[in-house]
């Protein structure tokens, strides 16, 4: 594999936006079921504006939530 090839693949989401917004859907669900309050702004990994999940200490979108530790890092 191309060196170029393994460093895209570590910085570039695989996720699809249909499953970004399915996720985002539940976790807005989630959060309307324990009374949460919604977290909008950005993610404390990818620093995109949007809908925010906690974890832990961290504010994070749909995506970063699919991604897991493999983005965490």
């Amino acid at each position: 594999m191309p060196a170029g090839t393994s460093f895209a693949a570590t910085h570039k989401s695989v996720i699809d936006k249909e499953s970004e917004r399915a996720v985002t859907g539940w976790l807005r669900l989630g959060d309307r079921m324990t009374g949460r309050k919604p977290v909008e702004g950005n993610c404390d990994r990818c620093h995109q504006i949007g809908y925010l999940s906690e974890a832990g200490s961290e504010r994070i979108c749909a995506s970063c939530c699919l991604e897991g530790e493999a983005k965490a890092s």
